[in-house]
């Protein structure tokens, strides 16, 4: 059971893992798209390279079970070959890859549920960890509480935990969400409150409730 005090605390990891990531450079990707979009396929191999990880992550931040991370991963990519043509100058294209990568993921969820599979989002161990060279204490201490979150997020329905995971984890702002998942800020801004009150009562109560 983690103290209100302990929850906020997991917040504020999850913070600082963001702030320390270094996104790509927006300029460099409008020059990658443009030449991509003229016909360079080297280009194109850069750009996806450039944000696969950040796709696995989001994946994997989105609650697709460790065995399927990799294919859904490689669909969006798939998807972001195929409709790079259609990318608008002047956007956001984080936001943008962010949105295939949402309805990637809702359709992967939609197809299990045809096939009536079961995930299990969270049974492998992380495929990304806190800083190593951490204290032992320390780093075993975020890894529990990375992995208290993130299981926590369970509780959380489709919408919330995208709104969530995209401005909370991804560091977008709310207009950039709202763009990625189709809707308007202000139902950016209700989802994320729900989220929010929703993951302080999951992680005050402890391994019981989830």
């Amino acid at each position: 059971m983690l103290s209100g005090r302990a929850a906020e605390e997991s917040g504020e990891r999850f913070a600082a893992e963001r702030r320390r990531r270094v996104e790509p450079d927006p300029e460099i990707d409008a020059q990658l798209i443009a030449d991509a979009v003229g016909g360079s396929e080297r280009a194109l191999d850069q750009l996806l390279r450039r944000h696969e990880r950040s796709v696995l992550r989001l994946v994997r931040l989105l609650g697709v079970a460790p065995a399927d991370r990799e294919d859904v991963a490689q669909e969006i990519l798939v998807r972001v070959f195929r409709h790079l043509g259609t990318f608008k100058p002047g956007r956001s294209f984080r936001g943008w890859l962010y949105r295939i990568a949402v309805n990637s993921v809702h359709d992967h969820r939609y197809r299990l549920q045809r096939r009536s599979r079961r995930e299990s989002p969270w049974s492998d161990a992380l495929d990304e960890t806190p800083d190593a060279s951490a204290a032992p204490g320390d780093h075993a201490l975020a890894l529990e509480h990375r992995r208290v979150l993130e299981s926590a997020l369970d509780g959380l329905s489709e919408r919330e935990r995208a709104v969530f995971v995209l401005v909370e984890m991804e560091g977008l702002d709310r207009r950039e969400a709202a763009r990625s998942l189709g809707i308007t800020t202000v139902t950016v801004r209700r989802h994320l409150s729900r989220a929010r009150a929703s993951l302080r009562k999951i992680l005050a109560s402890g391994p019981e409730s989830r």
